[in-house]
């Protein structure tokens, strides 16, 4: 057979543009709202042709990293805007393989989310964090579904996302979310482990409202250290 494809494990020169992009996005080099350097001006600083260029930009503009305008260029996303699930599936989805992998990407972004947004709580947000946790406790008594269990948890999560400030970290929890999304229902058929979940969020809720950073600190890394790293996508 004459077609040759290239090895899916490879980093492409168009993923090492989108990863050098992303990296000043993320650092603050590149602000919101700022236009970034012409295509071709682009291609002579990385030295890659203008189409690798027009692929990493497009595949950023998917995320929310940027936002191109047809003849008016590109600029740095400013908005916190969702990302549509099947984006990110098809971002990420056929490269994870190694459950473990993602429980520690779990356990980074999770934990800073929440203690960005502990950082900056208002009385509303320690309210709506609790009436989160309280609903998970009343599905666990209504011995609710393992699907309607889990969107509860999906709701706290990206309750907390949206109010931790950073736009970076909202879209990284989107993403954690769906990847673990698909191990969750299967793990929270076991009431168990929705009674686990609610126990663990309960203690986050109340560190909150208690207000000491590292106490909040120690519940967080707490949900992780107890849970099974086999299973990679428990909640």
């Amino acid at each position: 057979m004459s077609v040759q494809f290239e090895s899916l494990n490879k980093v492409t020169l168009t993923e090492q543009v989108m990863q050098q992009l992303a990296a000043k996005i993320i650092s603050g080099e590149l602000k919101p709202g700022e236009k970034l350097p012409p295509e071709r001006e682009l291609s002579q600083m990385l030295e890659v042709s203008r189409s690798r260029i027009r692929e990493a930009l497009r595949a950023l503009s998917l995320i929310g990293f940027v936002t191109i305008k047809p003849g008016g260029g590109t600029f740095v996303g400013n908005q916190i805007d969702e990302m549509p699930e099947e984006t990110i599936v098809w971002l990420f989805r056929q490269k994870v393989s190694n459950y473990h992998e993602v429980y520690e990407a779990r356990r980074l972004i999770e934990t800073a989310v929440y203690l960005a947004c502990f950082e900056r709580k208002t009385e509303d947000i320690v309210i709506n964090i609790r009436k989160h946790v309280t609903l998970l406790a009343q599905a666990y008594a209504d011995d609710c579904s393992a699907e309607k269990f889990n969107a509860l948890l999906e709701g706290l999560d990206i309750y907390v996302a949206q109010n931790c400030g950073n736009d970076v970290f909202y879209k990284l929890m989107q993403t954690i979310i769906l990847l673990r999304r698909e191990a969750a229902l299967k793990i929270l058929e076991s009431p168990y482990e929705r009674k686990s979940s609610v126990e663990k969020r309960s203690l986050v809720a109340l560190e909150f409202e208690r207000g000491d950073c590292k106490s909040v600190s120690k519940a967080i890394n707490a949900f992780f250290d107890n849970s099974v790293k086999d299973f990679t996508f428990s909640s």
